[in-house]
């Protein structure tokens, strides 16, 4: 099948929206992408790739590449030194969209000048497990009758299960608060609804924030 030469520059035009989406995709928490919203997202990203790649290379290059990049646009000649230049500049803004998703910088704002009381767009369970204080934690095995103390390492999940990976992990019995056994590590799978997770209660000594482990 050959391919004109009009849709090979929409091929290549869309690389540093592609890159910049792939980055982002890899790095925050989400639902899976339909193929619509990765092309969706990509142009945008793209967008602000160019743009942000013609102000940076025409104030300080005095490059005049970008402005015959926009009067050619329609035209099936193919710009690839601006494709290359944008393609550096979309990791970057790739890794910055990141940023401003993982630390909720736009719900910050939003709540700060009170228009909204959302938290982000992940889930409850993702939210909370990637909170900074949550680290060492309980996890309530009910139906088995059993406790589990240790640090997350990591977690995931799907429409049917929650799993979670727990380091230097002490072993209990759920009714009697009896220590059974330790281990280094340990793969939890459960659930939507066997899934109870408990942080120790914080307490302060000699100005230093410390937690106890009590399971009772």
């Amino acid at each position: 099948m050959e391919i004109s030469e009009l849709t090979l520059k929409l091929i290549l035009l869309l690389i540093p929206g592609s890159l910049a989406c792939i980055i982002y995709e890899r790095l925050t928490i989400h639902k899976q992408w339909t193929s619509f919203k990765f092309i969706t997202n990509s142009i945008l990203f793209g967008a602000i790739s160019y743009l942000i790649a013609g102000v940076i290379f025409s104030i300080y290059k005095d490059d005049e590449s970008f402005k015959l990049f926009w009067d050619n646009l329609p035209t099936k000649d193919i710009p690839y030194n601006v494709i290359l230049k944008s393609s550096i500049i979309s990791i970057l803004v790739g890794f910055v969209s990141t940023g401003i998703d993982n630390y909720k910088l736009i719900n910050k704002f939003g709540k700060y000048i009170r228009l909204t009381n959302k938290y982000g767009d992940e889930n409850l369970f993702s939210y909370f497990l990637n909170a900074e204080d949550v680290d060492e934690v309980y996890v309530r095995d009910i139906t088995n009758k059993l406790t589990y103390h240790g640090f997350i390492n990591s977690f995931s999940e799907t429409d049917e299960i929650k799993e979670l990976v727990l380091l230097d992990v002490v072993v209990y019995d759920y009714e009697t608060s009896k220590e059974l056994y330790s281990l280094d590590k340990i793969y939890l799978s459960k659930s939507k609804e066997n899934l109870i997770i408990e942080l120790p209660y914080k307490t302060k000594q000699n100005g230093t924030e410390t937690r106890k482990t009590e399971t009772t």
